[in-house]
C-alpha cells in the first residue's frame, strides 16, 4: 500500500519545476551572496559557516575558534548584517 500512495502522490502532486528567469535569479543571487561572504571579515565569515553551514551551537563555535560566545554572537550578527545589506542593496 506505501508503494501505491507514493506513486499516487508523485501523479497528483508533481514536482514544481522553476521557470528559466527564476533560475537565473537565484543564481544571480546565489553570485551576489557568494561575493559578499568573501569580503566578510574572517572572523565573522568563519561564525557564519560554523554556525549556518555545519550547524554548531554557540558554544561550539566559541570552542572551535577560541572566542567567547559573546564575540561567536558578535561575529555572526555583524556578518549577518552586512550579508543582508548587501543583498538589500542589490535589489
Amino acid at each position: 500500500m506505501q508503494v501505491v500512495r507514493k506513486h499516487t502522490e508523485s501523479i497528483t502532486n508533481p514536482p514544481t519545476v522553476a521557470s528559466a528567469e527564476s533560475i537565473a535569479m537565484m543564481q544571480d543571487d546565489q553570485r551576489v551572496l557568494i561575493d559578499a561572504l568573501r569580503r566578510l571579515a574572517l572572523r565573522q565569515r568563519e561564525a557564519l559557516v560554523l554556525r549556518h553551514w555545519l550547524g554548531l551551537r554557540e558554544s561550539e563555535i566559541a570552542a572551535a575558534m577560541g572566542i567567547s560566545v559573546g564575540a561567536v554572537k558578535s561575529h555572526t550578527a555583524r556578518g549577518i548584517a552586512t550579508l543582508a545589506k548587501a543583498m538589500e542593496q542589490r535589489r
